[in-house]
């Protein structure tokens, strides 16, 4: 099974924003280079770096995003990972968050297999998740856009439309 999902996140300063930038699309897999891109942003995230390169795979398939692209001021990271390519978006805005406190960063995914969708918001500093199983009851899907796709969407531009219930 394949996971597909994107990271969205944004910061108010434009140079740490081209610093994430290459940190995601100039590690080419090696795990140093990566740890000296996430210092330059934060010298003190030495730890939650590693911590991250242990939890992940593969530095360049587990963090090197398919697309980079831009929305309304939030960077877009599009991955395909396996089967644990939920838990890996985890980590990614988990350190993300330790790297930059400051920064919004949330993540919607799905399978490729059924209609079922995975979302990452911060509470403050809390991460919750929720997941959802779309077009299985058009009742339900109603629920799921009142409560989950809304609080999701919340807080970012109105261009930002994620979700299977979304899409036209």
């Amino acid at each position: 099974m394949e996971l597909h999902s994107r990271v969205y996140y944004k910061h108010p300063d434009a140079k740490i924003m081209g610093q994430l930038e290459a940190l995601f699309n100039e590690h080419e897999g090696n795990a140093e280079s990566f740890l000296q891109a996430a210092l330059a942003i934060n010298p003190q995230a030495g730890e939650i770096t590693q911590e991250l390169l242990d939890l992940i795979d593969s530095i360049e398939h587990d963090l090197g995003p398919e697309i980079l692209d831009y929305v309304e001021g939030f960077a877009v990271l599009d991955f395909t990972h396996g089967s644990n390519g939920d838990e890996n978006i985890e980590n990614i805005l988990l350190f993300l968050k330790g790297l930059l406190p400051d920064i919004q960063a949330q993540a919607w995914g799905c399978g490729d297999d059924d209609p079922w969708e995975f979302w990452f918001k911060f509470n403050g500093d809390e991460l919750i998740r929720e997941d959802d199983e779309p077009f299985n009851d058009p009742d339900e899907d109603e629920n799921i856009k009142a409560s989950i796709y809304a609080w999701w969407h919340k807080d970012i531009p109105t261009e930002i439309k994620e979700g299977f219930l979304n899409e036209e």
